[in-house]
Parts: C-alpha cells; structure tokens; sequence
C-alpha cells in the first residue's frame, strides 16, 4: 500500500516539516519540500517559485511541475508573512495593507477592503526609525506575499488533498485576506511555539486547516513576539533572531503532533 504523501510548500528554508517527517514519520509519509531558498543553504527541496505569476505570458511550469508529483494526500504551507504581519502596523492597516477610507454625508468610515500599500511619502513618514527605508522592496513584498498566498489556495484547489494546513502569525492579515478576498474557509488552530518548545520565542501562529487538529490550546505566557526591526526589536528588550530561515522555523514537536491528528483523520475518513 502506498503511503500517503505530504506536499510541503515553502518548506525551502530548514525544512522543518521534512525534518519531521524523517526524524519520527520515514516509513508512514512520502515528502516533497517545494519553494525557494532565499539564503540559498539547502538542496532538500524541488526547486520552484510558488509566486509565479506566468500564466499571463502563456508560462504554466508552476503546475506542469506539480502535475509531475505524486498527488498530495496532505499540503502544508508556510507562505512568507512579511506583509500580513502585524509588526508593521500602523493606523487602519500597515505599512502593506492599508484600509481605504470611504466618505459620505455622515463623514469617513473605513472598510473592510484590501487596499493598495501606503503612499510613499506616509511610508517614509512613518517608517523614520529605519534606517534608508526601501520603498520598493515593501512592493515586491506585499506582490510576494499575496501571490504565494493565492497560489497556495489555488494548489489546494486544484490537487484537492484530504487534508491541507496553512500556518501563518494568528494575528496577521492573511487570515482576513482569505476569508474576505479569496472567500476560502478554514478553521483556526492557534498555539504558541513556547508550549511546545521553550528555546522558541511564544509566537502566537495559527495553522488554518480544514480539520480541527486538537493542537494545546495557546497559553499567552508573555507580551506577544513582534519584530519590527532588529533595532526597534533590541530597544523593547526582545530576542532578535537573525537570519529568514531561523526565523521560520517550527518546532519540530509541534509538527510532530500536527501530523499525528492528521494521521487520525485519514484512518477516521478510510473507506
């Protein structure tokens, strides 16, 4: 009998999902990392942009590749959350996502739209503790960020696994985004990275899934983990990791027993 096989997208940084999966799950799952690594570290995973954006020019190799798998019987993805974080926030919105204001005869009020990202004056205005702010990488940034997201819910789509788990920050903006914008529906499992593993930081982190996966329920043990910027970050006390892949890792116990209830909603669905 084959064994069910896990699509693990963006999984290009440390690997954290195929480090558990050959640490405790070697003979139950066949893996597959996809995505980029953008500290160019690691080899493990298949190589692909999962912001590619070519169908407009006629370019499909985002899914002639993924036709090429075997089909996943669970995806799990970690798309970046630069610009659903709330690190960055500002009023209505962040330095990304800025609600747009809407006038009437009774005065302004603001929507629950998605609106384009701040203008660049306010952006240098508000962004002042940074040292020369890049104007331009926070609009490849939030392009990045919402096309790897759209894909991620166009994979699920079209392959349509059992089962499929998104984790991003619990109190970042994707969650609006997919419900509001993609009207695309999953229950929220929220934990704390601390309660599985103390050396990591409490990182509130939802993983959106289409099961309930019975994860410990978050305890909020401390202010919660934002960085801004390593600067800001070292002024509040806080613990600043370097480097974007540490930066996304899991820990490995968490995932652990993540795939342990999705193991038992596939044995419960048999037949």
């Amino acid at each position: 009998m084959s064994k069910p096989v896990i699509w693990a997208l963006f999984d290009s940084g440390n690997g954290c999902y195929k480090q558990t999966v050959e640490a405790y799950f070697k003979e139950t799952f066949e893996i597959f990392s996809i995505g980029l690594d953008r500290e160019n570290k690691h080899d493990h995973f298949i190589s692909l942009d999962l912001a590619n954006y070519g169908e407009l020019f006629g370019d499909g190799r985002l899914f002639e590749r993924l036709d090429q798998l075997p089909p996943p019987t669970i995806v799990l993805a970690s798309p970046p959350c630069e610009s659903w974080s709330n690190a960055t926030n500002i009023r209505d919105g962040s330095i990304y996502w800025k609600r747009p204001v809407v006038r009437n005869l009774f005065g302004e009020s603001r929507t629950d739209d998605f609106a384009l990202v701040t203008k660049r004056e306010f952006y240098k205005k508000t962004m002042h503790w940074v040292s020369n702010p890049n104007y331009t990488r926070v609009l490849f940034s939030r392009i990045n960020g919402e096309l790897c997201a759209l894909n991620t819910v166009r994979i699920i789509e079209r392959y349509r696994p059992k089962i499929f788990v998104i984790e991003n920050p619990s109190y970042g903006k994707l969650w609006r985004y997919y419900r509001h914008v993609l009207n695309f529906a999953g229950i929220k499992n929220i934990v704390c990275y601390n309660d599985y593993d103390e050396t990591f930081s409490q990182k509130p982190t939802c993983f959106y899934s289409n099961v309930n996966l019975n994860l410990k329920v978050a305890q909020y043990k401390q202010s919660a983990f934002t960085i801004s910027s390593s600067k800001k970050a070292k002024e509040r006390g806080q613990k600043v990791i370097s480097g974007y892949n540490k930066r996304s890792n899991i820990p490995l116990v968490l995932i652990k027993e993540l795939l342990e209830h999705c193991l038992f909603h596939l044995e419960k669905t048999k037949g």
